[in-house]
């Protein structure tokens, strides 16, 4: 298998971002995390030690899972090749270890070095070998490798040059010197095999009692408000669990109107922070389907009390002295019950909510200021879900030369499965 990339910060800053801020939100939640690459992107994934023996994508036992996709055209050279399908690399790699080196290339970039990062995949030699039955020894399969990572930095030294003339006088002048210095790390990684792999499988979500809303962007007017909202559970460190509650209220004509809170309980007193601010609603998947069986329902059942109603009229025999003011009110009051009924049936209220670690919301606010896209779904007392993706440049297509014949690149995402914290 080879593996080579080539990425330069300084050329493409929207694309370094989006891979150093998958680097380091994958480093502040454990100590090791899985790179899996394959002919289309890479994918970090921070997933809890005891998932590694299981083939279940239900969210379960430790808390959250932390799901990256970097596209490839993210690099300026891109080569993966694997015997595996779709040439598929898998690995568990130290995060501290990478972030050290990305953080390093940061101080050359600010420094004013604009040199290319190159990462490439090596073999460790192997030593050990395993004894056979008939004696002989054969090399032991070994699944330890590193990734060497390599980039050129400007320094930049002044010196200080003093000369004496025949009068006695100095003289000193200021020359600046830069040198290039190369910059060579190695990140040990642990190959993984085809099975190993094949067990690490994205969570699922429940669906059947889901909230989905878009969080107000962090550049809108709205943003810095609710990254406050976001970060008033930091005032309360001895709290272990945080409540989620979305509120969404279902009306026909108004559609859907949706409300955040964060509910936080002591041993003796709860605190309620409310967003009263704008949130966009997300229909789940299948509420259109849903929405239109019921409007066709909805049309089979007034048809059918239309051929009632006639059928009731061509029957009733008209008795002119029961007709009077006393029918008149009864109808006025029936028809308004009828009114307060049909309004009820219109409007429906729907609550979710669903426990956390104060941990894993400190993650969210993270995540919230670093992409422009960020969607919150509540699942009712079993998970939360935050959905982040970053816009990235148009480009024009090499073969014509129009300014309108553009093509978006695809999306970077950032996942974040957090499961409850205990029940409701």
């Amino acid at each position: 298998m080879k593996l080579k990339l080539i990425i330069n910060g300084c050329e493409s800053p929207e694309d370094y971002k989006l891979l150093s801020t998958a680097i380091s939100n994958v480093a502040s939640l454990r100590q090791t995390a899985v790179l899996r690459f394959n002919s289309e992107k890479v994918v970090f994934i921070s997933t809890p030690k005891s998932l590694s023996g299981s083939s279940s994508t239900i969210l379960q036992d430790d808390s959250s899972q932390l799901w990256c996709t970097i596209p490839m055209d993210v690099f300026k050279l891109y080569n993966v090749v694997s015997v595996r399908e779709q040439n598929a690399i898998t690995m568990e790699y130290n995060c501290e270890y990478l972030q050290s080196v990305f953080k390093r290339y940061d101080r050359a970039m600010n420094q004013g070095s604009g040199s290319d990062m190159t990462i490439k995949l090596q073999a460790i030699p192997e030593t050990k070998q395993e004894p056979q039955k008939d004696g002989s020894r054969t090399p032991k399969r070994n699944t330890l490798c590193t990734l060497r990572v390599t980039f050129e930095e400007i320094i930049h030294t002044q010196a200080v040059d003093s000369t004496v003339d025949h009068g006695s006088s100095v003289s000193t002048n200021m020359l600046e010197n830069s040198k290039t210095v190369m910059h060579s790390f190695e990140v040990p990684v642990k190959m993984l095999f085809r099975a190993q792999d094949a067990r690490i499988l994205e969570p699922s979500i429940d669906y059947s009692k889901i909230q989905i809303d878009k969080l107000p962007p962090f550049t809108s007017s709205f943003g810095p408000s609710f990254l406050n909202f976001m970060k008033r559970i930091e005032r309360y460190n001895s709290v272990k669990h945080v409540k989620l509650s979305a509120l969404r209220k279902e009306d026909e004509e108004e559609g859907y109107q949706d409300q955040l809170r964060m509910i936080v309980e002591g041993a003796a007193w709860d605190s309620e922070i409310a967003w009263n601010g704008v949130l966009d609603p997300v229909a789940p998947s299948g509420a259109v389907s849903d929405m239109s069986q019921r409007s066709d329902l909805d049309k089979i059942d007034a048809d059918r009390q239309e051929l009632l109603d006639d059928e009731y009229e061509s029957m009733r025999v008209e008795d002119s002295e029961m007709t009077g003011n006393i029918a008149h009110e009864s109808d006025v009051q029936l028809n308004d019950i009828s009114v307060m009924v049909e309004k009820a049936e219109k409007e429906s209220i729907h609550l979710h909510e669903v426990f956390i670690q104060p941990k894993d919301w400190r993650v969210c606010h993270r995540l919230y200021i670093a992409f422009e896209e960020v969607i919150l779904a509540i699942s009712h007392d079993q998970s939360c879900v935050l959905h982040c993706s970053l816009d990235r440049s148009v480009f024009n297509d090499d073969d014509n030369d129009d300014e309108m014949d553009t093509k978006a690149r695809e999306r970077g995402q950032i996942v974040y499965y957090m499961l409850r914290s205990k029940r409701l």
